[in-house]
């Protein structure tokens, strides 16, 4: 195992605040995570060439605040079927619903379903816990390394790039209380997690169920 994961009870979880049943749950927490936060500045010089009514030049400071985007953080998630024969799949297209438009087709009055999810990744409970990071998904990456005989998937690396939103038309307020142990999505998104222990009929059923949700998210 990789040592850039680090298994623990508390594991960071990316969930939808327009669909809390959406929600993603590291299998193997990132070693790191790097926030970053841009501020923009700029040289009063340039700004002197640009107007004759300036004041006098030994009364302005050297730089002029512009603004201050949102923070962006970068996620590596590893999935890891390979032991007990499971899918990574259903991990995959959650997180690929997450960066989906919600409902293309949606009316003009519904411009809130119109586009992807508003999201918060946590890690661990809202007292002791890391503070929760609403955002929005920018890329998603998805790196297959691992297959069983058959063509399942049973090793990937996803990485989520995610931009600050503090606030999004339509999304529910994020809990203010929340704890680990209840957010995990392999209940929560509403279907049980794919195991070996169904039936070959049974799991090829359920996972075609899910990729042709997410087909139509596509379209």
């Amino acid at each position: 195992m990789s040592t850039a994961f680090l298994p623990a009870r508390a594991k960071l979880c990316i969930a939808s605040l327009d669909k809390p049943t959406l929600q993603v749950r590291a299998q193997y927490n990132p070693k790191e995570l790097q926030i970053d936060k841009q501020i923009q500045w700029e040289d009063h010089k340039s700004r002197n060439n640009q107007s004759k009514n300036r004041q006098d030049k030994s009364e302005q400071s050297d730089l002029e605040f512009i603004q201050g985007p949102p923070r962006s953080m970068s996620i590596e998630l590893l999935f890891d079927g390979y032991e007990v024969g499971e899918s990574v799949e259903p991990d995959v297209i959650a997180l690929e619903e997450l960066a989906l438009v919600q409902a293309p087709e949606a009316p003009a009055s519904q411009q809130e379903k119109r586009r992807p999810h508003h999201c918060i990744i946590t890690w661990g409970a809202s007292r002791g816990g890391m503070r929760p990071f609403l955002c929005v998904i920018e890329s998603l990456a998805v790196k297959y390394t691992m297959w069983d005989h058959g063509g399942m998937p049973v090793r990937a690396t996803c990485t989520v790039k995610v931009k600050e939103a503090q606030k999004m038309r339509g999304s529910q307020k994020p809990p203010k209380d929340y704890d680990e142990e209840r957010r995990d999505p392999r209940w929560e998104r509403g279907s049980p997690p794919l195991s070996r222990n169904m039936t070959p009929e049974r799991y090829m059923q359920e996972l075609d169920a899910r990729r042709e949700r997410l087909g139509k998210l596509n379209k």
